[in-house]
């Protein structure tokens, strides 16, 4: 052995100059990965990539978090190490060290996907997310920010939202690293190459949600409704980091409403990524939005109306996306080549109009029907403290309305084409979070003419309150349609106010509640209650309500006065 480290010493003193003169790599982002660090700090010499590692590790500990080599501090800059101090490392015990902490890499980010989901973190939206950044910085005068080596794509999300308030984003582990590259005299043959199926991710949830209404529905509906979904997830890279491919199909089946029994794919698709620009290929979902109480500019994906009213559920959307992010900001364009029809709850269903339906046999405005193909923009901006972003959509319009079919006394949903402008921002000063969201919406050659729609509010929080653990945020939106009370949703002049509670215990328990008064009727209001908490790493509990109160037959909640509920779900992780 001491010979081998004998010869690589001979060899790097003949080598000719190489990069490892440079004095440091960094400052470390969020676009660096483990290999990229080490090719450079190598450059064209003679050692393997495991001998490099290790001696940036060796030369840079407070770099690397954990004593990991796969957990490298963002900001960080590293001291490039000598040929001698690289040459001096065994080989042998570097690969060890990489391989190993690798797979406590993989165990760690496993473990933290479990307990991410189990605390709900995946359902929160930019409300929340801003929220949680906001109780960050006034809990830390500086919080770290930590990188790990995961795909560029996990750094820069693929569908960012408003560019500091990024998604959750699915976490996945660094490949194994390559064979020792072009080593002059190897010791020991290089090491088996690695299956593609030691990079693919697999995570399950099973649901399980019982839902109880107070009263009978309009039609005599019954009481209680049992229904149990499933959602796999696959998530396999490749070993350059460029390329990824998702694939989450899910299911479900109700005890009551057979509208609600569904096989959808909620995400498959290929994404690669380069510098400043990624291009992905399949089925997704996209979020667009900072407001609690209603999502005007959303509108990529189609709502999973059945399975929740506040319009978060979504459906898997056909696309083509190309993005593209640097200092100027984010642009991303989409092309949606195929159409999701809304689901809608059956004759047996709760929260729906008493109206024979017949879902099946939709009605479009475009002879092209669901291949019509939709299009959309959008650009975001961080300008300090200010979140912006603009949006065009042209195409299907996602939210049908419903027209006799013939003289059949039935009914069934209409689709019209629509074009629609949406800015939405965020500003946060000090404790506040001020909100808005703004659409204009224009339905083409079609008798529903055009609209304006606004929500507006703040979101202000107290950390700590009454020096206890708790977390406390206020929230009050104030709702506009410029429709006034032909508006199909209940939002035409409403003032909402709720209250987001989160305990910061280990179990992750936060609760949200919120009202919306319409300011045209007293009578006139919704409210909505969600809550969770993780009973253990695997399991999730979920709690949620929503109440209607009207006596206006002009309402739009009119039908749902006797829908309400209280639903009690759990979620299973493994």
């Amino acid at each position: 052995m001491q010979l081998n480290k004998i010869h690589a010493v001979l060899l790097a003193s003949l080598a000719l100059p190489l990069p490892l003169a440079a004095a440091e790599l960094g400052p470390v982002t969020a676009q660096d990965t483990l290999w990229s660090l080490a090719k450079a700090a190598r450059g064209d010499a003679p050692y393997s990539m495991y001998q490099v590692i290790i001696a940036l590790q060796q030369k840079n500990p407070r770099a690397f978090i954990g004593d990991n080599v796969h957990h490298v501090q963002a900001g960080a800059k590293l001291t490039i190490p000598t040929a001698e101090e690289i040459a001096a490392v065994d080989l042998d015990t570097a690969r060890q060290k990489v391989e190993a902490d690798e797979q406590r890499w993989r165990d760690l980010q496993k473990q933290q996907r479990i307990s991410r989901k189990a605390s709900g973190r995946p359902k929160t939206g930019l409300s929340a997310q801003a929220t949680t950044r906001l109780i960050q910085q006034a809990v830390e005068e500086k919080p770290p920010v930590v990188i790990t080596t995961t795909p560029a794509h996990n750094a820069v999300p693929s569908v960012p939202s408003v560019p500091s308030v990024p998604s959750v984003p699915r976490q996945a582990p660094d490949p194994l690293l390559a064979a020792p590259a072009r080593p002059s005299k190897p010791t020991k043959p290089a090491p088996k190459p690695q299956h593609w199926t030691d990079r693919l991710q697999s995570d399950s949830t099973f649901g399980l949600d019982s839902r109880w209404y107070a009263r009978k529905g309009l039609e005599q509906q019954a009481q209680s409704q049992l229904s149990a979904s499933l959602l796999q997830e696959w998530y396999w890279q490749s070993l350059d980091e460029t390329d990824s491919f998702t694939f989450s199909p899910y299911f479900r089946v109700d005890q009551r409403d057979a509208e609600r029994n569904l096989i959808d794919l909620r995400q498959a698709f290929w994404l690669r990524v380069g510098r400043g620009w990624e291009l992905k290929l399949g089925i997704d979902q996209v979020f667009w939005g900072v407001t609690e109480s209603q999502h005007l500019v959303d509108v990529i994906n189609q709502t999973d109306l059945v399975d929740s009213i506040d319009g978060e559920s979504k459906l898997g959307q056909p696309m083509l996306q190309y993005n593209m992010f640097g200092d100027w900001g984010t642009l991303q364009t989409f092309l949606l080549p195929y159409f999701r029809e809304r689901t809608l709850a059956g004759p047996d269903g709760r929260l729906r109009l008493p109206l024979p339906l017949l879902p099946d046999e939709a009605l479009y405005q475009s002879n092209r029907q669901q291949r019509h193909l939709d299009w959309a923009l959008r650009y975001a901006k961080q300008i300090d403290q200010l979140d912006i972003a603009w949006s065009y959509f042209q195409g299907t319009a996602r939210e049908p309305g419903l027209v006799p079919l013939g003289q059949s006394g039935f009914y069934t949903p209409y689709y019209p084409q629509m074009k629609q402008v949406g800015l939405e921002g965020q500003w946060i000063v000090d404790s506040w979070i001020w909100k808005l969201e703004s659409i204009y919406r224009d339905y083409e050659q079609s008798p529903l003419g055009h609209y304006y729609a606004a929500t507006a509010g703040f979101e202000y929080s107290m950390v700590g309150v009454m020096d206890s653990n708790y977390d406390l945020g206020w929230l009050m939106e104030y709702q506009y349609d410029s429709r006034g009370m032909a508006a199909t949703g209940p939002g035409q002049r409403d003032l909402f106010f709720g209250a987001r509670l989160a305990w910061n215990d280990a179990a992750g328990t936060e609760l949200l509640f919120g009202f919306a008064q319409d300011l045209d009727d007293r009578g006139s209001r919704s409210g909505m209650l969600e809550a969770s908490t993780r009973f253990n790493n695997n399991i999730r509990l979920r709690l949620d309500a929503w109440f209607f109160q009207t006596h206006l037959s002009t309402q739009p909640i009119w039908w749902f006065r006797r829908d309400d509920y209280i639903q009690l779900g759990i979620d299973y992780y493994f």
